[in-house]
């Protein structure tokens, strides 16, 4: 049987009942879901206990959002792109929530990690999307403060509730989609500040589980002068897994550089030019130095390295077995052991104290210990508190864009970071909130430091900059018509300066994408009815069936990516190649350099004949899309044998095809 093009995304509420009824066919018995024998399935069908939830105003419009299919596209333009042909970052123009649906097919359990950066509900002043604005009165009903009529049935109003709802309706479709998108060790990391992040949690739990939080971060930006009470200068980093029992089952370390090494080398390397191999003097100028630096300097942390020998910097480390092992009581070079006894056998202290690492002290009556070298330990996990000054970052990227066109951009530096930390060679980093732009940089900038390949995808509304504020006057000035042209511009500058300082560096591109109306004619099912019976129905249906599927005008290879993405599991990194066969057009569409495939894709909008499969070989491995009013029945009726479920027809009708 042949597959169709879908015209929308797929129904995910209808994805997961046809999950259930793979596993729990017994509860389908009729064709429809038996609630009561599902639960019974589930050993849940006693006695009905209390649980705790978390609703508010706006909830069910909110999963319907999740549930909606779209009918929309995303549309190359090549021309914005930056070394298109090779590029394998991408950035997409468009309503994150209808992007997020249309990567499901392609980047379903792809992801790594997600960082967003949302906007932040200050209450008020919350605007993101004015559709998911609950009207006072309709809040007040729905939390049972009035009846219909509008009368009170509390003595305390409250609508505090009503600034949370909208912020939080239009999260929730959006991280149900993103989880979608995560691997199975994968992770979503989410800054926010303190207006919400006690909702966040909640609705994170609500979403991926209560067991899998991880933890927060505590990022602290620096004191601000404006306070009253207290000066809030930190904003948080939630971070939840996909699947946190997997990560501890996969032994999974988050694990990052220690700040503050390099001042520590470069004090060492000035102490060796002053003092030779005089490892005692060396020894004293470091302890002076590190109780001279202010508490808050990143080398403090390491201060207990402080003794020098011809490896490098180290500390003097416990040498004792962590529980009591009798075999390894015994006496070494006059030296007494722990009552635990020494940390390795005899004969592998006989091997380290040849290679100069165990250190003596001055006298037997001490313990032998083991020299911890710094240069062997330069990583930790990453702490959940750190402190980088939210100024830096605005002002590198004032400088990148000539002026002041985006206000507190997220600090590539800090992402950069916690990128090094959670993820590895050729992850994929997702952000959705893009804003600036700050996650492609920080990517870029991360990679040649630890000779990791990763990439990323970025999503950001055409929104139009404020008039009302300085950094939008400027970019509106500067010719930014959208924030997303501001975003496409830093990652063009950035590119162009990176390559700059580092000549030999790989090419640096991304791909653009523009989130468009779909290319699809799509209209509603005709209805018989009184008006409509007999002839003039077939009439219609015969019309409709061997109209055109396409809307007139649109680009071919505009219709070959939307039929690519939403029938298959296209990539947006894919590479594609045109071939011309005897006045054919052929789209072949085949994955990044890298990635394997067992067979090609094919997509074809013009007339295609058995001529046209033989010239591109086609074999049975191979995926075939036809225009189904530009193929003649003969032509379907010999490859649909040959590739069933691979052949797929564009046509506004779905038909069967009988083998």
């Amino acid at each position: 049987m042949t597959s169709s093009v879908p015209d929308e995304t797929r129904d995910a509420h209808e994805e997961l009942l046809a999950q259930l009824r793979d596993l729990v066919p017994s509860a389908f018995l009729d064709g429809e879901l038996d609630r009561n024998a599902l639960l019974g399935a589930l050993g849940l069908d006693g006695e009905v206990k209390p649980a705790f939830s978390f609703s508010w105003p706006g909830i069910e419009r909110a999963r319907q959002d999740a549930r909606v299919p779209t009918t929309a596209t995303l549309v190359p333009d090549e021309d914005a792109s930056v070394h298109w042909p090779d590029a394998r970052d991408v950035l997409i123009e468009g309503d994150n929530l209808q992007v997020l649906k249309l990567l499901k097919n392609g980047y379903s359990r792809a992801v790594k990690l997600i960082y967003i950066d949302p906007p932040y509900n200050t209450g008020d002043t919350f605007t993101y999307n004015d559709d998911f604005a609950v009207p006072e009165r309709q809040y007040l009903e729905e939390t049972g403060q009035v009846d219909d009529q509008g009368n009170a049935t509390t003595s305390r109003i409250e609508t505090g509730g009503r600034k949370h709802a909208p912020w939080l309706t239009m999260m929730f479709p959006r991280l149900a989609l993103a989880r979608h998108l995560l691997r199975r060790d994968g992770v979503i990391l989410v800054s926010i500040d303190d207006n919400e992040v006690h909702h966040l949690r909640l609705l994170l739990d609500a979403v991926f589980g209560a067991e899998n939080f991880v933890g927060s971060f505590v990022w602290n930006g620096g004191r601000k002068n404006d306070a009253r009470q207290i000066s809030i200068g930190h904003d948080y980093v939630v971070a939840y897994a996909r699947d946190h029992a997997y990560l501890r089952e996969q032994d999974a370390r988050w694990r990052e550089r220690k700040a503050g090494l390099d001042e520590i080398y470069a004090k060492v390397e000035e102490l060796r030019g002053s003092h030779g191999k005089d490892f005692s003097a060396i020894h004293s100028g470091l302890l002076a130095w590190f109780r001279a630096l202010p508490d808050e300097h990143a080398s403090k942390a390491h201060e207990h390295f402080n003794y020098v020998d011809e490896r490098g910097v180290y500390f003097p480390d416990n040498l004792r077995s962590p529980n009591p092992r009798p075999n390894l009581v015994y006496d070494f070079k006059g030296y007494k052991p722990h009552q635990n006894g020494w940390a390795y056998s005899r004969e592998r202290m006989e091997q380290l104290d040849a290679d100069g690492r165990i250190y003596y002290p001055e006298s037997v009556d001490q313990r032998l210990k083991i020299k911890s070298y710094l240069h062997e330990h330069e990583e930790w996990a990453p702490g959940s508190v750190f402190y980088k000054d939210r100024r830096a970052a605005s002002k590198a990227l004032d400088s990148l864009m000539g002026a002041t066109v985006f206000d507190y951009p997220k600090d590539a530096e800090v992402l950069a970071r916690l990128f090094h930390a959670i993820t590895n060679d050729g992850d994929l980093i997702l952000d959705f909130f893009a804003g600036s732009g700050s996650t492609g940089q920080a990517v870029w900038e991360q990679n040649p430091k630890d000779g990791k390949t990763r990439h990323w995808v970025l999503v950001q509304a055409p929104e139009r900059p404020s008039a009302s504020e300085e950094s939008g006057k400027n970019a509106i000035a500067a010719g930014y018509e959208t924030i997303f042209e501001v975003t496409a511009e830093r990652l063009r500058r950035a590119a162009a300066s990176l390559q700059q300082e580092t000549l030999d560096a790989p090419q640096l591109g991304f791909r653009i994408f523009r989130t468009r109306p779909t290319n699809l004619i799509i209209e509603k099912p005709i209805i018989a009815s009184a008006e409509l019976t007999g002839q003039g129905y077939l009439t219609q249906v015969l019309d409709h069936t061997a109209g055109a599927p396409v809307v007139d005008g649109a680009a071919p290879l505009d219709v070959a990516w939307e039929v690519a993405l939403k029938a298959t599991g296209t990539k947006l990194d894919a590479r594609v190649t045109t071939h011309e066969v005897d006045g054919v057009t052929v789209y072949e569409f085949a994955p990044a350099e890298g990635e394997s495939t067992s067979g090609r894709l094919l997509i074809s909008l013009d007339a295609f004949s058995l001529a046209t499969a033989d010239a591109l070989a086609l074999s049975d491995d191979d995926t075939l899309i036809l225009r189904g009013d530009q193929v003649e029945d003969s032509v379907t009726l010999t490859l649909a044998p040959r590739l069933q479920s691979k052949l797929i027809l564009l046509e506004r009708v779905p038909r069967e095809v009988s083998l």
